[in-house]
């Protein structure tokens, strides 16, 4: 009988304790057996280590640390640092998966000879899964997958939708001092990679949750300082990769703006650097392709009319809370 190699699931988990069990459950419930659920339970606010040690006493494959809350990325470091499989998951605590997808993911790998298997999610509101749109599975390099991240036509930097060889770990940590820790790692682990595969089936459950919400414009400050650090390691390795990356960053540096105006938290010091960029990248945004008419209105806004800015996307977040509720409802 053949031998499967043992894939370990970090699960990083503070403070969800409605979600926990159904957490735990879709991943001792994989149609792929030979796994371990590595648990990393920050301690304080709720009973999310009781329910974890219930679990591991059911489960031997249940692998428990605990520790002091100290950010996701001290948090996903303790998980790595525990995992003993040759592959590596995520699936956070307040996310599920579905039964087959660690199985599957097996199999592309294996099949494809990848080092990395990325899959599809469902976006998971109270009312209801959306699934992201299908499309044909494809075998990619690191710069296709680089590509694909700035022009946001498919996956993205999370952690939780992919399948590592662990190796590709080695000599990798998570930061500790900033947010957003897994969009300072991922770029390292595609470079790491011969070939990623991408399969749009949906297999991971993310929970759309309105306390995620909270923090608008301080959390928009640090993916854009996030996306920055990326697109720079992307363009000292692929250099002809510069419109994509002007139109990723443009869009980001925007959306900051935006926040700030419809928020009422605009100051010219906390946007200085936002229209530095702009202002920059205006004369080469004219030629670039990647940047729409949307986006080249919405510079011409921010630069000369920031009321006309503020109202139009005042109305696209309305558009989005009637999107949000129709899928709640």
């Amino acid at each position: 009988m053949r031998q499967y190699p043992k894939i370990s699931i970090i699960s990083i988990i503070y403070k969800v304790e409605p979600y926990l069990r159904e957490s735990i459950e879709s991943m001792i419930n994989q149609t792929y057996k030979e796994l371990e659920s590595v648990l990393v339970v920050g301690t304080g606010g709720d009973n999310c280590l009781e329910i974890a040690r219930e679990y591991e006493a059911k489960d031997s494959r249940i692998k428990l640390v605990v520790c002091e809350p100290r950010g996701t990325g001290d948090a996903r470091n303790r998980g790595l640092e525990a995992a003993t499989g040759e592959y590596i998951g995520f699936v956070d605590g307040d996310d599920y998966a579905s039964p087959e997808m660690f199985e599957r993911m097996f199999l592309n790998l294996e099949k494809y000879e990848a080092d990395i298997v990325v899959c599809g999610k469902f976006s998971e509101y109270p009312g209801g899964g959306v699934p992201d749109e299908q499309r044909p599975l494809r075998e990619m390099s690191s710069r296709d997958a680089f590509e694909m991240i700035l022009k946001g036509t498919g996956f993205f930097f999370h952690c939780w939708d992919k399948l590592f060889k662990a190796s590709l770990f080695e000599g990798i940590t998570f930061p500790t001092d900033r947010y957003l820790e897994d969009r300072y790692v991922i770029n390292i682990l595609l470079e790491r990679a011969d070939k990623i595969v991408y399969d749009t089936t949906p297999l991971y459950h993310f929970r759309v949750r309105s306390d995620s919400l909270s923090r608008v414009d301080e959390m928009a400050e640090y993916n854009t300082d996030a996306d920055m650090d990326f697109a720079d390691y992307v363009l000292t390795r692929y250099p002809n990769l510069r419109n994509e990356a002007e139109a990723f960053l443009l869009y980001d540096h925007l959306t900051c703006i935006q926040n700030r105006l419809i928020h009422g938290t605009f100051t010219k010091e906390n946007t200085a650097k936002h229209y530095d960029y702009i202002r920059a990248h205006r004369e080469s945004m004219k030629g670039n392709p990647l940047v729409d008419i949307r986006v080249k209105i919405k510079v011409f806004l921010a630069l000369y009319m920031k009321w006309g800015l503020k109202l139009i996307t005042e109305r696209s977040v309305r558009k989005a809370a009637e999107h949000e509720k129709f899928h709640i409802s």
